[in-house]
């Protein structure tokens, strides 16, 4: 069972506060409170050149419940471990938003400061003719934080042409890990970075629209990050990847579309030893229907 409650109040007409908290009841682990706290303030409401600028910080904790697998798992060779504890964590995050040229320019930036508690880590055991491919479960280890900044924008360039980026430096560092060697994941040693987390991350976006057609390109990139291949982790190296859509209104809500992903058939593994699909073409027909 759960209960949340969420709070907001304008004291002065620049000034906004909001707090809350969410209450989880578990019959494994019991009942946690988890609370969270928030401001943003005006500093400066205008137009023109330089226009509205307003800094926004916010506190709060969250919870991750175990995976039934993880908990109730039955398989023989990977059992599921019923003294679990959840995974916590807590997040200070502060930014400033100033618009300009009119409020067709915004942009953005924001520092954030991550802890996790509890980690639900996987333990590799020895393999047996009953199983083969080795034996393993989960347990409760580790603290880690992750720290950095995020920059974004948006413009809008002209009425049928705009623009957005966003760039995230996320440094992560694994603070400590289980004392028992049995139940050490080499997944998470000690100073070590989290995995699949890379440093250096963004996005680009360019959209157009006239005669009827949207024209939609967009650039993602992402920086090496460690990830794991059993017995041990490795670096899986950074790629960037290209999508192109377009669409075209034939009549009221009545659509065609086509999209191009992975325009450059680029060969990458989000999680490796999975590689993720080349060229992918869509086309298509989209009908919307609005009820008033």
């Amino acid at each position: 069972q759960a209960a949340f409650l969420d709070l907001r109040w304008q004291p002065i007409a620049r000034l906004t506060l909001n707090a809350g908290a969410r209450a989880d009841d578990n019959a494994d682990y019991g009942t946690r409170v988890i609370p969270r706290a928030g401001a943003s303030y005006a500093l400066r409401i205008a137009s023109g050149a330089f226009g509205d600028a307003r800094v926004h910080a916010t506190y709060g904790q969250g919870i991750v419940e175990p995976r039934f697998d993880q908990s109730f798992g039955n398989d023989p060779c990977y059992l599921g471990n019923i003294f679990l504890s959840p995974e916590e964590s807590r997040t200070i995050h502060a930014g400033v938003d100033q618009k300009l040229a009119s409020d067709r320019v915004r942009i953005s930036a924001d520092y954030f400061d991550s802890e996790f508690h509890n980690i639900i880590s996987f333990i590799n055991g020895p393999s047996s003719t009953a199983c083969p491919f080795g034996t393993g479960t989960f347990f409760n280890t580790n603290l880690a934080h992750a720290r950095g900044a995020n920059f974004s924008g948006e413009a809008r360039i002209t009425h049928w042409l705009s623009a957005s980026a966003n760039y995230t430096y996320d440094s992560t560092r694994t603070l400590s890990a289980s004392a028992d060697p049995a139940n050490l994941d080499p997944n998470y040693l000690p100073g070590s970075r989290l995995l699949r987390r890379p440093v250096n991350s963004g996005n680009a976006m360019l959209n157009a629209f006239f005669l009827r057609m949207n024209w939609n390109l967009s650039g993602y990139f992402t920086g090496q990050r460690f990830d794991y291949n059993y017995p041990g982790q490795i670096i899986n190296p950074g790629y960037a990847r290209f999508d192109l859509a377009a669409s075209y209104k034939v009549s009221h809500g009545v659509s065609f579309y086509g999209r191009i992903a992975n325009l450059a058939n680029k060969q990458y593994q989000e999680v490796y030893g999975y590689p993720a699909l080349g060229r992918e073409f869509r086309i298509g027909v989209k009908y919307t229907t609005r009820r008033e």
